[in-house]
């Protein structure tokens, strides 16, 4: 089976935690996170969310590829 979905996940983990350590840091600073998000913080949010979900989708798709071969890598 291919590693590609568990590399992209691999690279998502930075972004979520640094998108996780500035909701904390603003939580700890301001007490809440009532005014609007700053841009950045919009785009890591983003750029984490969709390249969790490419990966999930890699991941799914090299699954079913390396089950439709059967368990000795022949195809039907």
């Amino acid at each position: 089976m291919r590693k590609r979905g568990v590399i992209v996940i691999l690279a998502a983990i930075p972004a979520w935690v640094f998108y996780t350590r500035f909701i904390k840091h603003a939580n700890y600073e301001l007490g809440s996170v009532a005014g609007p998000m700053p841009l950045l913080m919009r785009a890591v949010s983003w750029f984490a969310l969709l390249l969790t979900i490419v990966a999930l989708c890699l991941f799914a798709f090299d699954f079913i590829r390396w089950a439709r071969k059967g368990p000795r890598g022949d195809a039907d």
